[in-house]
């Protein structure tokens, strides 16, 4: 099942910050954002899944800024155009930590990437060894003193905490996929998620309050009807979503299934 990754409606949805039941992007403070954002390509969406995180953060707005060209887009230094281009000149994922090291200080990959794990221990010392040790390497590069503090500054913070790129966009392949079902088959994806989180009483209860949203109809448990879980049925022309007998409250697949098993045999 090939899914496109410039889907019109899933963009829209993603837009519209509707993005409940949808991975990653559920939580209320990053639908403000994404609402915000208005993604138009997956790599926007890998970008604001690395950032929402304690320390990255707090440049989600300066991203959303110089995206919409409310601000323009900032580089630390013009040799560090090309790291940063995608990105809106913020500094969003591990791998460009690296290569800003790599390019501004002359560290190899290998040395850069030690300078990553040594810079996330935070511990004092070693960032005053790893500061000197930059500064020098850049300025051999023929940067300034002033110009290589400022950029040690920038990336210092993202040193330790950022996402790598691989991990940001496995994770917002998933939430591309998963808000591509719900704007595409809203009825069958709610009720896969339904069955998915019928013990959890607050993300059974969110998924109804989006169908009623959506427009979908939930029907009540009915033993000539229901399933064990959640399935789909139709509700004069429009699909609508039927309460499995499995996720009333203390009753569970065990005492249904002999029961739905039946039903299916005997009629």
């Amino acid at each position: 099942f090939n899914i496109p990754v410039d889907d019109d409606r899933t963009f829209a949805l993603l837009s519209s910050g509707e993005t409940t039941g949808v991975f990653q992007l559920e939580g209320a403070g990053m639908r403000r954002y994404i609402k915000e954002l208005k993604p138009t390509t997956f790599s926007d969406i890998a970008a604001v899944v690395a950032l929402y995180r304690p320390g990255p953060m707090e440049h989600i707005p300066t991203f959303i800024k110089a995206k919409h060209g409310l601000e323009p887009i900032r580089y630390p230094h013009p040799a560090l155009a090309n790291i940063l281009e995608e990105t809106y000149g913020v500094i969003v994922y591990q791998d460009q930590v690296l290569f800003i090291v790599q390019a501004f200080a002359g560290y190899s990959l290998g040395q850069a990437d030690i300078f990553r794990k040594a810079m996330g221990k935070k511990i004092p010392e070693v960032m005053k060894k790893e500061r000197r040790r930059f500064i020098d390497g850049a300025k051999k590069n023929e940067f300034s003193t002033e110009v290589a503090t400022q950029v040690f500054d920038l990336i210092e913070p993202f040193a330790g905490y950022a996402f790598n790129k691989a991990h940001s966009v496995s994770y917002a392949l998933i939430a591309y996929q998963t808000a591509y079902l719900k704007a595409n088959y809203p009825a069958e994806y709610i009720t896969a998620f339904l069955t998915i989180h019928a013990g959890q009483p607050e993300k059974a209860a969110s998924a109804v309050a989006e169908c009623r949203r959506l427009g979908i109809t939930v029907l009540p448990p009915d033993i000539n009807h229901s399933q064990v879980t959640f399935s789909i049925e139709k509700d004069g022309d429009a699909p609508a979503i039927r309460f499995g007998l499995a996720a009333i409250k203390n009753v569970g697949p065990g005492a249904v299934e002999p029961i739905v098993a039946e039903r299916n045999k005997g009629g």
